[in-house]
C-alpha cells in the first residue's frame, strides 16, 4: 500500500482548490485530492488508494481536510498557510490508522460533531469566567 503524503480535501469550489494548489505547489507540499461526491460513502482507505466511486453521493456543506502520512511539523505549517493564503477555514484533520477504515461520511459526521463539542465547551468555559 502506497504511503505517500496526501491531502484530501471535500467541499472546496474550483476557484478555491486552484487558490489551494497554487498555495501548495509554492509551499513543495503535496497535493491536494478532492474527494468527489460519489466517493463519500467509501472507506478513507479506498479513497486514498483506489479509483472507486460509489453509487449514492455523499452531501455535507462541511468543508474538511485530511492529512495522510504528513509529519506534525508539516501539518501545524500548511494549517499556517491556509491562513495566511485567506483559504475557507475548513476542519482539519489526520488520517489514524482508526478512520482509514471509516466511511468517509461517518468520519465527516464524527468531525462535525466534536467541533460543534469543542465549540459549545469553549463558549460554557468563556461564561464561567465572566466575573458576576
Amino acid at each position: 500500500m502506497e504511503r505517500r503524503p496526501r491531502l484530501l480535501v471535500w467541499n472546496f469550489t474550483p476557484q478555491e482548490k486552484e487558490k489551494l494548489d497554487r498555495m501548495l505547489e509554492l509551499v513543495k507540499a503535496p497535493p491536494a485530492f478532492s474527494i468527489s461526491p460519489n466517493q463519500g460513502h467509501l472507506l478513507v482507505r479506498d479513497i486514498l488508494h483506489t479509483d472507486q466511486v460509489g453509487s449514492e453521493p455523499f452531501e455535507c456543506d462541511e468543508k474538511i481536510v485530511l492529512f495522510y502520512n504528513i509529519p506534525q511539523k508539516g501539518i501545524f505549517f500548511l494549517i499556517q498557510k491556509f491562513k495566511d493564503a485567506n483559504l475557507p477555514k475548513p476542519i482539519f484533520a489526520v488520517v489514524t490508522e482508526h478512520s482509514i477504515d471509516w466511511p468517509f461520511s461517518r468520519l465527516a459526521a464524527h468531525l462535525i460533531e466534536e467541533r460543534r463539542q469543542a465549540r459549545e465547551r469553549i463558549a460554557r468555559e468563556s461564561t464561567d469566567e465572566t466575573p458576576s
